[in-house]
């Protein structure tokens, strides 16, 4: 819960509002692991429209945001390196927030996976579970007791 807590540093982040509910463990790196679940609520938050929900579970953490979504076709690419779909290219703004500019490498997603799998998990991506448009990124690891 701490590195979900952590990861969607304290609310509020370019205009959209973190919603954090639940508790769980995860026996791992914390830095690693912080890491990851850092760069799932960036990225829900680059791309939210007004909300992101973090969700925790024991060796789980989902990360669902109400913007655009990922195409179904287009969800295992972009855990590729240096891979950003032209629709966050779009959307993104820049740190002065008019320029346009696309914010992020391309890393973040690609890093959430190699932690999740260094820690015998995973990364994945689906559409939200209630329907509405966005996306849910799931990040699960064993949990060790």
């Amino acid at each position: 819960v701490a590195l979900a807590r952590t990861g969607a540093g304290g609310g509020v982040g370019g205009g959209a509002v973190v919603e954090v509910r639940g508790a769980g463990a995860a026996v791992g790196d914390a830095a690693a692991l912080g890491r990851a679940v850092r760069n799932l609520v960036d990225n829900a938050l680059r791309h939210a429209d007004a909300r992101v929900r973090v969700q925790v579970a024991d060796g789980r953490v989902a990360v669902e945001d109400d913007g655009p979504g990922i195409p179904p076709d287009d969800r295992e690419r972009v855990f590729e390196r240096f891979v950003r779909l032209d629709e966050a290219r779009v959307r993104a703004v820049g740190p002065e927030g008019a320029d346009g500019a696309a914010t992020g490498s391309g890393l973040g997603l690609a890093i959430a996976r190699a932690v999740a799998r260094e820690h015998g998990g995973d990364v994945r991506l689906a559409d939200r579970e209630d329907g509405a448009p966005g996306l849910r990124a799931v990040l699960d690891v064993p949990v060790r007791r």
